[in-house]
């Protein structure tokens, strides 16, 4: 159980780091509405290229680690996606 949590908070970090690029990506959204798709479409692009690039430069691993590593960033992304949408859909109103 411990093991659990233990890997469950090592992801926090990277969520964090991605929620900020989300929550502009969506307030861009919910301020500007459609017109703005492309705009918040690159608020996503860049925290998601961005900080998976980052993360494997800074790591000498193999193919099947850099496949994991990508598979958690995007499921870290998409919680990170999730408190963005919350945040701006249901607090901000």
């Amino acid at each position: 159980m411990l093991v659990i949590l233990v890997e469950v908070l090592r992801l926090v970090p990277l969520i964090m780091v991605f929620y900020i690029p989300s929550l502009f990506g969506m307030a861009t959204l919910k301020e500007k509405g459609e017109a703005y798709r492309v705009k918040a479409g690159l608020w996503f692009g860049i925290a998601l290229v961005g900080v998976i690039t980052v993360e494997l430069v800074f790591r000498s691993i193999s193919a099947v680690q850099v496949a994991a590593t990508v598979g958690t960033s995007l499921l870290q992304f998409a919680v990170a996606l999730a408190l963005a949408a919350f945040t701006v859909y249901r607090l901000a109103d």
